[in-house]
Protein backbone atom coordinates (compact mmCIF):
# COMPACT_ATOMS: atom_id res chain seq x y z
CA UNK A 1 0.00 0.00 0.00
CA UNK A 2 1.46 3.50 -1.00
CA UNK A 3 1.60 5.95 1.41
CA UNK A 4 0.11 9.44 0.04
CA UNK A 5 3.02 12.14 -0.03
CA UNK A 6 3.97 14.19 2.77
CA UNK A 7 1.98 17.35 3.46
CA UNK A 8 4.85 19.50 3.66
CA UNK A 9 8.53 19.30 1.73
CA UNK A 10 10.63 20.37 4.74
CA UNK A 11 9.26 20.55 8.32
CA UNK A 12 9.75 24.16 9.75
CA UNK A 13 13.27 25.31 11.02
CA UNK A 14 14.04 24.28 14.46
CA UNK A 15 17.28 24.57 16.53
CA UNK A 16 18.64 22.20 18.70
CA UNK A 17 16.73 23.03 22.21
CA UNK A 18 17.87 22.33 26.14
CA UNK A 19 19.89 19.29 26.55
CA UNK A 20 20.06 18.50 23.27
CA UNK A 21 23.04 17.62 20.99
CA UNK A 22 21.14 17.64 17.64
CA UNK A 23 17.24 17.77 16.60
CA UNK A 24 15.15 15.05 17.27
CA UNK A 25 12.93 14.04 14.50
CA UNK A 26 10.09 12.39 16.26
CA UNK A 27 7.10 10.28 13.80
CA UNK A 28 3.82 11.24 15.53
CA UNK A 29 0.87 8.13 14.90
CA UNK A 30 -2.85 9.26 15.48
CA UNK A 31 -5.51 7.24 15.81
CA UNK A 32 -8.43 9.85 13.68
CA UNK A 33 -8.37 13.22 11.92
CA UNK A 34 -10.86 14.99 13.74
CA UNK A 35 -10.02 17.91 15.68
CA UNK A 36 -10.83 16.66 18.89
CA UNK A 37 -9.22 15.92 22.48
CA UNK A 38 -6.61 14.02 21.56
CA UNK A 39 -5.58 15.79 18.50
CA UNK A 40 -5.76 18.90 19.88
CA UNK A 41 -3.13 17.87 22.53
CA UNK A 42 -1.13 16.08 19.96
CA UNK A 43 -1.60 19.91 18.18
CA UNK A 44 -0.19 21.87 21.49
CA UNK A 45 2.50 19.27 22.59
CA UNK A 46 4.35 19.65 18.59
CA UNK A 47 3.96 23.32 18.74
CA UNK A 48 5.36 23.71 22.20
CA UNK A 49 8.47 20.57 21.33
CA UNK A 50 9.43 23.25 18.68
CA UNK A 51 10.53 25.11 21.19
CA UNK A 52 13.03 22.42 21.94
CA UNK A 53 14.45 21.68 18.30
CA UNK A 54 12.03 18.78 17.78
CA UNK A 55 10.94 18.35 14.51
CA UNK A 56 7.50 16.68 14.10
CA UNK A 57 6.51 14.24 10.98
CA UNK A 58 2.90 12.70 11.52
CA UNK A 59 1.50 9.21 10.36
CA UNK A 60 -2.35 9.41 10.45
CA UNK A 61 -4.96 6.64 9.15
CA UNK A 62 -7.49 8.54 7.20
CA UNK A 63 -7.87 11.78 5.35
CA UNK A 64 -9.19 15.17 7.81
CA UNK A 65 -9.06 18.26 9.56
CA UNK A 66 -6.06 17.39 11.30
CA UNK A 67 -4.14 17.31 7.75
CA UNK A 68 -4.92 21.15 7.01
CA UNK A 69 -3.74 21.87 10.59
CA UNK A 70 -0.79 20.20 10.29
CA UNK A 71 0.04 21.94 6.94
CA UNK A 72 -0.60 25.47 8.35
CA UNK A 73 2.18 24.40 10.95
CA UNK A 74 4.13 23.33 8.35
CA UNK A 75 4.41 19.85 10.00
CA UNK A 76 5.05 16.61 7.16
CA UNK A 77 2.35 14.25 7.12
CA UNK A 78 1.67 11.16 5.25
CA UNK A 79 -1.55 9.27 5.27
CA UNK A 80 -1.41 5.03 5.53
CA UNK A 81 -4.85 3.36 6.65
CA UNK A 82 -4.24 1.21 9.97
CA UNK A 83 -6.63 -0.33 11.98
CA UNK A 84 -7.11 -0.09 15.71
CA UNK A 85 -6.34 -3.25 18.24
CA UNK A 86 -9.86 -2.55 19.68
CA UNK A 87 -13.05 -2.76 19.69
CA UNK A 88 -16.61 -2.64 20.62
CA UNK A 89 -17.08 -6.34 20.04
CA UNK A 90 -14.23 -8.36 20.52
CA UNK A 91 -14.35 -12.15 18.85
CA UNK A 92 -10.70 -14.21 17.93
CA UNK A 93 -11.37 -13.84 13.87
CA UNK A 94 -11.83 -10.28 14.00
CA UNK A 95 -8.65 -9.56 16.23
CA UNK A 96 -7.03 -11.95 13.77
CA UNK A 97 -8.22 -9.76 10.64
CA UNK A 98 -7.07 -6.57 12.39
CA UNK A 99 -3.69 -7.55 13.13
CA UNK A 100 -3.43 -8.66 9.40
CA UNK A 101 -4.76 -5.42 8.49
CA UNK A 102 -1.50 -3.73 10.34
CA UNK A 103 1.07 -6.22 9.21
CA UNK A 104 0.12 -5.33 5.70
CA UNK A 105 0.57 -1.02 5.80
CA UNK A 106 3.50 -1.43 8.41
CA UNK A 107 6.09 -1.29 5.38
CA UNK A 108 4.49 1.71 4.16
CA UNK A 109 4.83 2.98 7.87
CA UNK A 110 8.43 1.95 8.14
CA UNK A 111 9.62 3.72 4.70
CA UNK A 112 7.91 6.29 5.60
CA UNK A 113 9.39 6.85 8.58
CA UNK A 114 13.02 5.94 7.29
CA UNK A 115 12.61 8.47 4.47
CA UNK A 116 11.96 11.23 7.34
CA UNK A 117 14.77 10.14 8.99
CA UNK A 118 12.91 9.39 12.38
CA UNK A 119 14.79 9.30 15.55
CA UNK A 120 11.40 8.22 17.54
CA UNK A 121 8.04 6.72 17.16
CA UNK A 122 5.68 8.49 19.48
CA UNK A 123 1.73 7.16 19.73
CA UNK A 124 -0.64 9.37 20.56
CA UNK A 125 -3.46 6.84 21.93
CA UNK A 126 -3.48 3.24 23.78
CA UNK A 127 -6.52 2.25 20.34
CA UNK A 128 -3.70 0.94 18.52
CA UNK A 129 -0.32 -0.53 18.24
CA UNK A 130 1.32 -0.16 14.70
CA UNK A 131 3.41 2.71 16.56
CA UNK A 132 5.31 -0.17 18.52
CA UNK A 133 5.63 -2.47 15.81
CA UNK A 134 6.85 0.02 12.95
CA UNK A 135 9.57 1.18 15.96
CA UNK A 136 10.46 -2.74 16.86
CA UNK A 137 11.05 -3.22 13.00
CA UNK A 138 13.04 -0.31 12.72
CA UNK A 139 14.88 -0.78 16.33
CA UNK A 140 13.60 2.78 17.37
CA UNK A 141 12.47 4.28 20.44
CA UNK A 142 8.81 3.75 21.38
CA UNK A 143 6.86 6.23 23.34
CA UNK A 144 2.99 5.64 24.37
CA UNK A 145 1.19 8.51 25.49
CA UNK A 146 -2.52 7.02 26.74
CA UNK A 147 -5.04 9.17 26.75
CA UNK A 148 -8.24 7.02 26.86
CA UNK A 149 -10.16 4.18 29.44
CA UNK A 150 -10.82 2.53 26.42
CA UNK A 151 -13.29 0.30 28.24
CA UNK A 152 -14.64 2.19 30.51
CA UNK A 153 -15.30 5.47 28.39
CA UNK A 154 -16.00 4.17 24.96
CA UNK A 155 -16.31 -0.01 25.51
CA UNK A 156 -13.51 -0.43 23.55
CA UNK A 157 -11.95 -4.02 24.77
CA UNK A 158 -7.95 -5.11 23.69
CA UNK A 159 -8.47 -7.72 20.85
CA UNK A 160 -5.51 -9.59 23.26
CA UNK A 161 -6.95 -8.67 26.54
CA UNK A 162 -6.30 -6.21 29.02
CA UNK A 163 -3.12 -7.83 30.78
CA UNK A 164 -1.77 -7.94 27.01
CA UNK A 165 -1.89 -4.55 26.24
CA UNK A 166 -0.99 -3.18 29.36
CA UNK A 167 2.33 -5.22 29.30
CA UNK A 168 3.09 -3.41 26.28
CA UNK A 169 2.20 -0.39 27.21
CA UNK A 170 4.38 -0.93 30.09
CA UNK A 171 7.37 -1.90 27.80
CA UNK A 172 7.71 1.19 25.92
CA UNK A 173 10.65 3.12 26.48
CA UNK A 174 8.01 5.73 28.07
CA UNK A 175 5.05 5.54 28.69
CA UNK A 176 2.84 8.89 29.40
CA UNK A 177 -0.73 8.71 30.97
CA UNK A 178 -2.74 11.84 31.25
CA UNK A 179 -3.88 11.12 35.05
CA UNK A 180 -3.17 9.43 37.86
CA UNK A 181 -6.41 7.78 37.23
CA UNK A 182 -5.62 6.04 33.52
CA UNK A 183 -2.44 5.01 34.84
CA UNK A 184 -3.88 3.14 37.54
CA UNK A 185 -6.40 1.55 35.46
CA UNK A 186 -4.52 0.52 32.62
CA UNK A 187 -0.76 -0.05 34.22
CA UNK A 188 -1.88 -1.26 37.78
CA UNK A 189 -0.07 0.07 40.82
CA UNK A 190 3.49 -0.59 40.29
CA UNK A 191 5.49 1.55 39.66
CA UNK A 192 7.81 1.78 36.86
CA UNK A 193 10.61 4.14 35.93
CA UNK A 194 9.35 4.46 32.23
CA UNK A 195 5.81 5.74 33.08
CA UNK A 196 5.21 9.37 33.98
CA UNK A 197 1.80 11.49 34.20
CA UNK A 198 1.82 14.52 32.16
CA UNK A 199 -1.84 16.07 31.98
CA UNK A 200 -2.11 17.38 28.47
CA UNK A 201 -1.83 21.18 27.87
CA UNK A 202 -4.18 23.15 26.15
CA UNK A 203 -3.12 26.36 25.33
CA UNK A 204 0.38 28.83 25.84
CA UNK A 205 0.55 31.04 28.63
CA UNK A 206 -0.14 34.13 26.50
CA UNK A 207 -3.14 32.97 25.00
CA UNK A 208 -4.41 32.04 28.47
CA UNK A 209 -4.29 35.26 29.65
CA UNK A 210 -5.53 36.64 26.58
CA UNK A 211 -8.80 34.26 27.54
CA UNK A 212 -8.74 36.36 31.51
CA UNK A 213 -8.84 39.72 29.74
CA UNK A 214 -11.87 38.37 28.07
CA UNK A 215 -13.56 37.12 30.75
CA UNK A 216 -12.96 39.85 32.70
CA UNK A 217 -14.17 42.32 29.80
CA UNK A 218 -17.41 39.99 30.06
CA UNK A 219 -18.08 40.87 33.99
CA UNK A 220 -20.83 42.45 34.72
CA UNK A 221 -22.93 42.22 32.07
CA UNK A 222 -27.12 41.27 32.33
CA UNK A 223 -27.43 37.88 31.36
CA UNK A 224 -29.69 34.66 33.45
CA UNK A 225 -27.32 32.74 35.36
CA UNK A 226 -25.57 30.37 32.68
CA UNK A 227 -24.28 26.76 32.44
CA UNK A 228 -22.54 25.18 29.73
CA UNK A 229 -21.70 21.68 29.40
CA UNK A 230 -19.34 20.87 26.25
CA UNK A 231 -18.89 17.30 24.31
CA UNK A 232 -20.45 15.15 21.45
CA UNK A 233 -23.69 13.98 22.34
CA UNK A 234 -22.97 10.27 23.69
CA UNK A 235 -24.91 9.22 26.99
CA UNK A 236 -21.24 8.24 28.69
CA UNK A 237 -20.90 12.43 28.26
CA UNK A 238 -24.46 12.76 30.89
CA UNK A 239 -25.70 15.65 28.75
CA UNK A 240 -29.04 13.94 29.84
CA UNK A 241 -27.90 13.55 34.01
CA UNK A 242 -27.28 17.86 33.17
CA UNK A 243 -30.36 18.39 31.14
CA UNK A 244 -32.62 16.81 34.26
CA UNK A 245 -30.44 18.61 36.96
CA UNK A 246 -30.90 21.64 35.15
CA UNK A 247 -34.96 21.31 35.25
CA UNK A 248 -35.00 21.38 39.10
CA UNK A 249 -32.65 24.39 39.59
CA UNK A 250 -35.03 26.13 37.33
CA UNK A 251 -38.38 25.23 38.70
CA UNK A 252 -36.54 27.36 41.87
CA UNK A 253 -34.71 29.80 40.04
CA UNK A 254 -36.23 30.73 36.68
CA UNK A 255 -33.36 33.05 35.57
CA UNK A 256 -30.99 30.13 34.57
CA UNK A 257 -29.80 29.05 31.13
CA UNK A 258 -28.30 26.03 30.29
CA UNK A 259 -26.05 26.00 26.77
CA UNK A 260 -25.78 22.45 25.72
CA UNK A 261 -22.20 22.12 23.24
CA UNK A 262 -21.34 19.38 20.72
CA UNK A 263 -22.63 17.39 17.65
CA UNK A 264 -24.43 14.37 17.14
CA UNK A 265 -21.22 13.22 14.13
CA UNK A 266 -18.40 11.32 14.29
CA UNK A 267 -18.38 9.59 17.47
CA UNK A 268 -21.57 10.95 18.53
CA UNK A 269 -25.16 9.41 18.49
CA UNK A 270 -27.45 10.93 16.70
CA UNK A 271 -30.56 9.09 18.74
CA UNK A 272 -29.08 10.38 22.32
CA UNK A 273 -29.02 13.72 20.66
CA UNK A 274 -32.85 13.73 19.54
CA UNK A 275 -33.64 11.97 23.19
CA UNK A 276 -31.40 15.45 24.97
CA UNK A 277 -33.94 17.90 22.72
CA UNK A 278 -37.23 15.73 23.61
CA UNK A 279 -35.40 15.61 27.12
CA UNK A 280 -36.00 19.34 27.33
CA UNK A 281 -39.47 19.72 26.13
CA UNK A 282 -41.07 17.10 28.30
CA UNK A 283 -39.26 18.49 31.26
CA UNK A 284 -40.56 22.02 30.53
CA UNK A 285 -37.27 24.29 29.90
CA UNK A 286 -37.04 24.09 26.41
CA UNK A 287 -37.48 28.18 26.53
CA UNK A 288 -34.23 27.88 28.67
CA UNK A 289 -31.68 25.57 27.19
CA UNK A 290 -29.56 25.85 23.82
CA UNK A 291 -28.65 23.58 21.45
CA UNK A 292 -25.60 25.04 19.78
CA UNK A 293 -24.30 22.01 17.59
CA UNK A 294 -20.49 21.53 17.42
CA UNK A 295 -17.89 24.51 17.38
CA UNK A 296 -14.23 24.32 16.25
CA UNK A 297 -13.23 26.78 19.71
CA UNK A 298 -15.21 26.41 22.74
CA UNK A 299 -14.13 29.20 24.25
CA UNK A 300 -16.96 31.37 22.96
CA UNK A 301 -19.35 28.71 24.57
CA UNK A 302 -17.42 28.80 27.86
CA UNK A 303 -17.42 33.16 28.01
CA UNK A 304 -20.96 33.08 26.99
CA UNK A 305 -21.50 30.88 30.50
CA UNK A 306 -20.93 31.51 33.92
CA UNK A 307 -20.17 27.95 35.12
CA UNK A 308 -19.36 24.99 33.21
CA UNK A 309 -20.53 21.30 33.60
CA UNK A 310 -18.35 18.02 33.24
CA UNK A 311 -20.60 14.88 34.05
CA UNK A 312 -19.57 12.47 32.22
CA UNK A 313 -18.25 9.36 35.39
CA UNK A 314 -15.25 8.25 33.02
CA UNK A 315 -12.93 10.88 31.76
CA UNK A 316 -9.22 9.90 31.67
CA UNK A 317 -8.78 13.90 31.97
CA UNK A 318 -11.12 15.85 30.10
CA UNK A 319 -9.60 18.52 28.03
CA UNK A 320 -12.90 20.82 27.93
CA UNK A 321 -12.64 21.03 31.67
CA UNK A 322 -9.09 23.02 31.44
CA UNK A 323 -10.53 24.83 28.65
CA UNK A 324 -13.49 26.08 31.04
CA UNK A 325 -10.77 26.71 33.52
CA UNK A 326 -8.55 29.02 30.54
CA UNK A 327 -11.88 31.11 30.39
CA UNK A 328 -11.92 31.85 33.97
CA UNK A 329 -15.20 29.63 34.68
CA UNK A 330 -15.57 27.24 37.40
CA UNK A 331 -16.40 23.53 36.83
CA UNK A 332 -19.26 21.40 38.34
CA UNK A 333 -17.71 17.82 37.81
CA UNK A 334 -18.41 14.12 38.66
CA UNK A 335 -16.32 13.12 41.39
CA UNK A 336 -14.11 10.41 39.18
CA UNK A 337 -11.54 9.19 36.59
CA UNK A 338 -9.41 12.37 35.62
CA UNK A 339 -11.96 15.24 36.59
CA UNK A 340 -11.15 14.38 40.60
CA UNK A 341 -7.70 15.78 39.98
CA UNK A 342 -8.31 18.62 37.98
CA UNK A 343 -11.09 20.01 40.15
CA UNK A 344 -10.35 21.41 43.72
CA UNK A 345 -13.62 21.15 45.44
CA UNK A 346 -15.13 24.29 46.84
CA UNK A 347 -11.97 26.09 45.63
CA UNK A 348 -11.45 25.91 41.58
CA UNK A 349 -14.97 24.43 41.35
CA UNK A 350 -17.59 21.47 42.98
CA UNK A 351 -17.29 18.16 42.89
CA UNK A 352 -20.74 15.73 43.32
CA UNK A 353 -21.59 11.98 43.42
CA UNK A 354 -25.02 10.65 42.79
CA UNK A 355 -27.49 11.57 39.99
CA UNK A 356 -29.55 14.76 38.90
CA UNK A 357 -30.20 15.66 42.14
CA UNK A 358 -26.18 15.92 43.66
CA UNK A 359 -25.57 18.07 40.57
CA UNK A 360 -28.54 19.58 40.57
CA UNK A 361 -27.59 21.42 44.16
CA UNK A 362 -23.98 22.42 43.16
CA UNK A 363 -25.41 24.67 40.29
CA UNK A 364 -27.94 26.23 42.66
CA UNK A 365 -24.77 26.92 44.92
CA UNK A 366 -23.71 28.79 41.86
CA UNK A 367 -26.74 30.26 40.59
CA UNK A 368 -27.47 31.41 44.15
CA UNK A 369 -24.30 32.67 44.77
CA UNK A 370 -22.60 33.93 42.00
CA UNK A 371 -19.53 35.64 43.19
CA UNK A 372 -18.49 32.48 44.35
CA UNK A 373 -18.73 31.20 41.28
CA UNK A 374 -16.23 33.83 40.10
CA UNK A 375 -13.78 33.33 43.07
CA UNK A 376 -13.68 29.90 42.01
CA UNK A 377 -13.54 30.14 37.76
CA UNK A 378 -9.85 33.06 38.71
CA UNK A 379 -8.38 30.20 41.06
CA UNK A 380 -9.22 27.32 38.39
CA UNK A 381 -7.44 29.90 35.90
CA UNK A 382 -4.34 29.99 37.85
CA UNK A 383 -3.98 26.42 38.58
CA UNK A 384 -4.78 25.80 34.95
CA UNK A 385 -2.55 28.24 33.70
CA UNK A 386 0.44 26.88 35.99
CA UNK A 387 -0.08 23.12 35.16
CA UNK A 388 -1.80 23.06 31.86
CA UNK A 389 -0.09 25.52 29.77
CA UNK A 390 1.56 24.33 26.27
CA UNK A 391 4.86 25.57 27.71
CA UNK A 392 4.07 23.41 31.30
CA UNK A 393 3.14 20.46 29.19
CA UNK A 394 6.08 20.19 26.52
CA UNK A 395 9.12 20.69 28.92
CA UNK A 396 7.54 17.43 30.76
CA UNK A 397 6.89 15.38 27.80
CA UNK A 398 10.71 17.01 26.47
CA UNK A 399 11.93 15.83 30.05
CA UNK A 400 10.81 12.36 29.20
CA UNK A 401 12.45 12.09 25.43
CA UNK A 402 15.44 13.26 26.69
CA UNK A 403 15.09 10.53 29.14
CA UNK A 404 14.77 7.96 26.44
CA UNK A 405 17.35 9.51 24.22
CA UNK A 406 19.80 9.35 27.34
CA UNK A 407 18.80 6.02 27.78
CA UNK A 408 19.25 4.86 23.72
CA UNK A 409 22.75 6.30 24.26
CA UNK A 410 21.93 9.82 22.15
Amino acid sequence: MKPTPPRAATPTGHTAGPGSSSPLRITFLTHYTELYGANLSLLNLIEGLSAFGVQARVVCPDEGDLLGALDRRGVPAAVVPFEWWVSTRRTPAAAATRLYRNLRPLRAITRRMTDWGTDLVYSNSSVFAVGALAAADLGLPHVWHLREFGRRDYDLWPDFGSRLAGLAFASADATVCVSHALKLALLGRVERPNVRVVYNGVAPEAVFDERRRAADAARGREQPFTFVLVGRFRESKGQHVAIRAFAQVAARFPGVRLLLVGGAGGTGDQAYFDHCRALVAELGVADKAEFWGYIPDPERAFLAADAALMCSRNEAMGRVTVEAMAACRPVIGYDAGGTSELIEHDRTGLLYHGGPEALAKCMARYATNPDAARRHGEAGWAGARRRHSTETYAAQIHEVLRGVRERRGG
